[in-house]
């Protein structure tokens, strides 16, 4: 999802917090995961337009929600190809970052073995959320 840097120093742990919350609620109601991630890249999304006026990171997170909910059968597809167009982003506009690197890897797991969808988005989240928590304190 997007890089870290620029939405936790806008919105402090906030973004970290709901990586975090989201990671952990689709373990234990994995039934919820379509609405979970949904909403959580619909919320990135506004939240990185507001933050950083509009750029490419924010409208694939907006674009990607509304289309989760509009299509839920494509849920993989649109997880896994936002997650590598966002790790790409990232290693091309800031070098080599274990965010990107994380979400590049999720992403391409996503393609290659779908089943693990619930898993790979989970620990995504719950990963994204650690480093987002310790990068803010």
């Amino acid at each position: 999802m997007p890089g870290l840097g620029s939405l936790v120093t806008v919105s402090g742990p906030l973004m970290a917090i709901l990586a975090l919350v989201a990671g952990i609620l689709i373990l234990v109601r994995p039934r919820l995961l379509n609405y979970v991630v949904a909403i959580y890249l619909i919320i990135i999304g506004v939240l990185g337009l507001i933050a950083g006026g509009f750029s490419l990171g924010p409208v694939l997170a907006l674009v990607a929600g509304v289309l989760i909910l509009a299509a839920p059968g494509i849920l993989n597809f649109v997880v896994a190809i936002y997650l590598i167009v966002i790790g790409v982003m990232g290693l091309i506009g800031g070098g080599i970052s274990v965010q990107a690197v994380v979400a590049l890897v999720a992403g391409i797991l996503i393609l290659v073995m779908p089943r693990l969808l619930n898993y790979v988005v989970a620990i995504y989240l719950i990963v994204i959320g650690l480093m987002g928590l310790v990068a803010y304190f």
